[in-house]
């Protein structure tokens, strides 16, 4: 179990950098955009960010991996979990075998009296998963060339999206949780993704027994 839960670790904070590197290369390309307004940049910006998103659903399997391998294998169509590449898709399933999948943002732990540390949570300015699936979709229609007997689909419209996206990304993931509740292991991954680009880090703490996630 311990081989297995380090190399789901070791995933998880891959995609993490995966995330973190891509991000990075959304305002690269989005900045290049402002300047030239090349449509190359703006297509290049979409790409990176689509990507950035999928690599999240990717890393949000690993905590749940058995549990989605088997929730997929019953699937009537396409039932390998390997071939899964749309992240909206991917968040939809991961809710049905685990509610409380999404990373639930937190500010730093401060240690209390008795000597135990507590991590609150962040209340506003991140990526909810709500806000994940509509700008996911969102994207997806700059993917294709134009038609050219169809409406202007007015990419300048989508700079600051883009721009807020990204912001509520970093402000999701710098200091996060995961929960896992499956009949191998109940806990919690605390997970580090500094906006500086250094390397993520993960706290894994199991429990004995069931937990319930309040997030009120």
């Amino acid at each position: 179990m311990i081989n297995t839960e380090s190399k789901l670790h070791k995933i998880y904070l891959g995609q993490m950098e995966e995330v973190t590197k891509r991000c990075d290369a959304v305002l690269v390309f989005l900045d290049a955009y402002k300047k030239s307004n090349n449509e190359m940049d703006f297509d290049s910006c979409v790409l990176q960010l689509r990507k950035a998103l999928e690599a999240l659903a990717y890393a949000s399997i690993a905590p749940n991996k058995n549990a989605y391998q088997a929730f997929r294998s019953n699937a009537e169509k396409q039932n390998d979990y390997k071939k899964d590449y749309k992240a909206s898709s991917i968040l939809q399933a991961l809710k049905r075998i685990n509610v409380d999948f999404y990373p639930l943002p937190l500010i730093p732990a401060i240690q209390k009296g008795d000597g135990t540390w507590h991590y609150d949570r962040k209340a506003v300015d991140y990526l909810t998963d709500k806000r994940f699936v509509k700008i996911y979709d969102r994207l997806g229609k700059f993917l294709h060339a134009d038609n050219p007997w169809d409406n202007n689909k007015n990419p300048q419209n989508l700079v600051s999206e883009i721009e807020r996206t990204i912001n509520e990304a970093r402000e999701l993931l710098e200091l996060h949780a995961t929960f896992i509740k499956t009949p191998e292991y109940k806990g919690v991954w605390v997970v580090c993704v500094p906006k500086d680009g250094s390397v993520p880090s993960l706290i894994n703490a199991k429990v004995d027994g069931g937990f319930i996630v309040n997030k009120t």
